[in-house]
């Protein structure tokens, strides 16, 4: 399982399907959650099949999670939600984040 410390963390891709509709609700929530705990992050989205080579943290759907995992560079962490909005795995990430906590794939 891979882990990075939340200081090391310099950019989160939303990785989804199409790239539009729901994960991009679910980048925009990231970024104001990200914006109101103080961390300064970039947070970009992409198709779970072209996620970008300097990527950290990959966060997707859990059913798309063998494509990004599987497109997603060596090292990087993989969160996986369930829910678009207020999912527990993304409101943790956020927490670890602002926390300095060590941030693991789920």
């Amino acid at each position: 399982m891979s882990s990075i410390e939340a200081a090391d963390v310099k950019k989160i891709c939303l990785a989804c399907e199409a790239g539009a509709g729901s994960s991009l609700m679910v980048k925009n929530s990231l970024i104001k959650k990200a914006k109101k705990a103080g961390i300064d992050v970039e947070i970009v989205h992409s198709p779970a099949t072209q996620i970008p080579e300097d990527t950290d943290i990959v966060v997707t759907h859990q059913g798309l999670a063998g494509v990004a995992k599987s497109a997603a560079p060596e090292n990087s962490v993989l969160i996986q939600y369930v829910m678009f909005m207020n999912d527990p795995s993304l409101n943790k990430l956020i927490k670890d984040l602002s926390e300095g906590n060590t941030i693991t794939s789920s």
